[in-house]
């Protein structure tokens, strides 16, 4: 007997009412769980209104939450359904009070399972039916397996009751703080708690301005003075606050006051912070210091430097490796004496470590090799929250010394900046929906953009086939980051690689039939090769970074820590080709020259002659981190670069080789956090860009109050 599944079907997509998996044309979409449940919530009682209360209710029958938790459901399932910014879709919005499916939606039941099959003699299939032997034997076989998966089955539950974390606990009771059109982010609470400093960005493309917001009343504009600032951070006496600001090509931590008087420029720092959407600053308990991230210069990582507020002296405290974004996001622990970070590896990879004030070895806290996207310490000078998404959605853990984080009950679905009041114990954050999707740019009409591959997860790396009929890409829809292949449109998406591979770009064979990419872990080669349908891996035997096919096929190029080496595309021994450090490298089409960036932080592209070895700058003015945003024609280069009066806005150019000059081809409508995003690719015929985009989003300040 056939197995049913209850299909509610509307437009082009279904939705499976048991499995909670939203189909579009049978081709499954991913749709978080929560919001899946309150498609199905709106399906289940179409034509009808559901009020806000009603889907609270059913999706967490268990927890007190706020409406902002139902809205961002409501615009994750708009976002699945392709639904504009703006626009009602297939939801409908009744002010106040609830939401509807627009349209017919109908219910249809439809197998989920077909027959058991035996082979017979002659190899073909036949029905085993209820009375042949084949069914009695296979009858037998399922009575066994199911006691003995019910033993099985009892031994894991006692292991899970055992061993299993405890369950997170409810949510603290939820207000909003901000309600703002636009972007508020990055909170600060003031030492009294009575204030909250945070970013506003009022519109697409407008800076970042720092606000107060009292307990009552309406917030108020606190840096008058034009720029682009970050990491508001309150002086322990409550009367100034420090940040960071950038304008043109320069950077500078001030100090404004709180009620009138002068700002004062402490030190000049960094002139950008590479799009990273975390806090940059702490102020000391003591108010002598201030702990900061910053670098030397834009070829090295990010460490964390102490600054005398006296003087603007600094001095380092951490060195971090090279080839990684490095150490942001500093926090005092309240005596003073120690200083917790994030170590940002990459963009979907960081750890919580800790050092002492004094100096020393930092201390490493976490091992997850998730996202963290803010931490701060409790009153008791022990208990550090971070907020990750180590347990699959985003959550403030709680780490006390010598336990495993615990969870604690503020999640969402994208990454939380939060900040702590030690004196009213309450919890002030904000939900940062950083959403990277695809964009096609049509080159010959200038700001012309086509959508084209998009998810609520990161979208990432593309790169046209040869014949520019599919798109490889690295999305992490399905929960981890991997490699997947589409049509050009961004139909018919396949996943290429499963597991913990943690793949690197994907670049296509002149064929278009293999895949070359590393391990951004261990620098391992791999290649993935479509074989009637279906993609295998294997091994590559060898390690490099940012591998590439010649346009011929016959050799793998691939970076090493000190060199360009190739290696033979069926296997052997690679060859040294430029004695220089390489990374994002890319072969022009006739074969003989290679580009590279030599740092992570590199805005310089350099090219090296195949034939004899001499290497060249190319140009100079890429967006530090975003190694790999350009893409090489016969005739120049397209590649991002930070537009001349603001660093912190970019723009797509174009390099002539034969005339040297640079023209804009277009303005990127939202600043993209360039860490891992690249690279971009030209469709052969030379007309159509692929690139990354963030979408526009918008964020809020809530509160959580009387947090654990």
């Amino acid at each position: 007997m056939l197995e049913r599944r209850r299909i509610y079907k509307f437009g082009s997509f279904g939705l499976d009412a048991s499995a909670k998996v939203l189909l579009r044309e049978g081709e499954p979409l991913h749709l978080t769980r929560k919001a899946a449940e309150t498609l199905l919530i709106l399906v289940e009682q179409s034509p009808q209104v559901v009020t806000k209360e009603e889907l609270i209710a059913a999706i967490w029958p268990d927890r007190v939450v706020d409406e902002a938790n139902l809205a961002q459901n409501i615009a994750v399932v708009r976002k699945t359904l392709n639904v504009e910014k703006g626009a009602a879709g297939y939801i409908e919005t009744f002010a106040g009070r609830g939401y509807r499916i627009i349209g017919p939606v109908t219910c249809v039941d439809e197998p989920s399972r077909v027959t058991e099959h035996r082979l017979s003699g002659n190899g073909d299939s036949e029905p085993i039916t209820a009375a042949s032997p084949a069914a009695l034997a296979s009858k037998d076989r399922r009575i066994l397996y199911w006691i003995l998966g019910s033993a099985l089955a009892a031994a894991l539950a006692l292991a899970v009751f055992l061993l299993w974390p405890k369950a997170p606990p409810a949510p603290p009771h939820i207000t909003p703080v901000t309600r703002l059109a636009g972007k508020e982010y990055q909170p600060a609470i003031s030492p009294d708690g009575t204030k909250v400093a945070f970013l506003w960005e009022q519109g697409v493309g407008q800076p970042a301005q720092v606000w107060i917001q009292p307990s009552g009343g309406a917030p108020r504009l606190l840096s008058n003075a034009p720029g682009s600032y970050s990491s508001p951070t309150w002086a322990p006496d409550g009367h100034s606050l420090a940040c960071l600001r950038f304008r043109e090509s320069a950077g500078e931590l001030v100090i404004l006051p709180l009620n009138g008087g002068s700002e004062r420029v402490v030190a000049p720092v960094l002139a950008t912070r590479y799009g990273l959407s975390n806090p940059h600053l702490a102020w000391s308990p003591r108010g002598d210091t201030i702990a900061m991230d910053d670098a030397v210069n834009q070829s090295q990582p990010l460490g964390i430097f102490l600054v005398s507020v006296g003087t603007g002296q600094k001095s380092r405290l951490t060195k971090p490796e090279d080839l990684i974004i490095g150490d942001i996001d500093p926090r005092f622990s309240p005596d003073g004496s120690t200083v917790s970070f994030v170590r940002a590896y990459h963009r979907t990879y960081q750890e919580l470590f800790s050092v002492p004030t004094s100096g020393g070895e930092p201390r490493k806290l976490t091992s997850d090799v998730r996202e963290i996207s803010a931490q701060g310490w409790s009153s008791d000078n022990r208990t550090i929250f971070f907020a990750s998404n180590r347990g699959g959605e985003f959550r403030i853990w709680r780490l006390e010394p010598g336990h495993a984080p615990a969870p604690t009950g503020v999640y969402a679905e994208f990454p939380i900046q939060f900040s702590f009041s030690m004196k009213t114990r309450s919890l002030i954050y904000t939900v940062v929906q950083s959403d990277p999707n695809i964009w096609r740019l049509n080159v010959n009409v200038p700001h012309t953009w086509t959508r084209v591959i998009a998810s609520t997860g990161q979208d990432a790396s593309p790169q046209y086939s040869p014949d520019g009929q599919r798109v490889a890409f690295r999305t992490d829809r399905t929960g981890d980051e991997q490699i997947w292949v589409s049509q050009a449109d961004g139909g018919a998406p396949v996943e290429v690689t499963q597991g913990k591979l943690r793949p690197s770009v994907a670049r296509w064979s002149p064929d278009g039939k293999s895949l070359v990419f590393n391990n951004s872990k261990t620098k391992e080669l791999y290649i993935a090769s479509e074989v009637e349908g279906s993609w295998k891996i294997k091994p590559f035997g060898e390690a490099g970074v940012h591998p590439v096919y010649s346009p011929d096929g016959a050799w793998i190029y691939a970076g090493l820590d000190d060199s360009i080496v190739k290696f033979p595309a069926h296997g052997g021994k690679g060859q040294t080709v430029l004695q220089t450090r390489g990374l994002s490298l890319d072969i022009a089409p006739d074969g003989k020259t290679l580009y590279f960036v030599r740092e992570p932080t590199d805005t310089q592209l350099w090219s090296g002659d195949l034939q004899t070895g001499k290497v060249s700058r190319v140009l100079e003015g890429l967006v530090p981190y975003c190694t790999s945003c350009w893409a090489v024609e016969s005739n120049g280069i397209y590649f991002l670069g930070v537009r001349t009066n603001n660093s912190s806005l970019q723009s797509i150019y174009f390099l002539d080789f034969k005339t040297h000059s640079t023209r804009l081809v277009a303005d990127y409508p939202e600043p993209i956090l360039p860490i891992g995003i690249g690279p971009f690719s030209l469709s052969r015929d030379g007309k159509s860009l692929l690139t990354v985009r963030l979408d526009p989003s918008n964020s809020d300040l809530l509160r959580a109050d009387v947090f654990p």
